[in-house]
């Protein structure tokens, strides 16, 4: 299947413009999505992945503009034709 990627990160710019377009297998989640995200892209890696390979808890996920925090978090199966949306964390005081 194949979903389109939108990034709110600055490193955004350092990646191919392919990072848009993400093949995956059937039946992945968004979780499978970050980490075939970061292994495709190198200088996306430690941004968003922790030391053990999973998707550092402070990325944001949307998928079609919903939250996944609202549904099953990082385990939220994606579709063909889904867009994942990754954002930053928000800080601010």
């Amino acid at each position: 299947m194949q979903i389109s990627v939108e990034l709110g990160f600055s490193f955004k710019n350092e990646l191919d413009a392919d990072y848009r377009r993400l093949l995956l297998p059937e039946g992945s989640d968004v979780e499978a999505a970050v980490q075939a995200l970061a292994s495709r892209h190198p200088a996306a890696r430690q941004r968003l992945l922790d030391d053990a390979g999973r998707a550092r808890r402070h990325v944001a996920a949307l998928v079609n503009g919903g939250n996944v925090t609202w549904r099953d978090g990082l385990r939220t199966v994606l579709r063909d034709g889904d867009r994942l949306t990754l954002l930053p964390p928000v800080g601010g005081g």
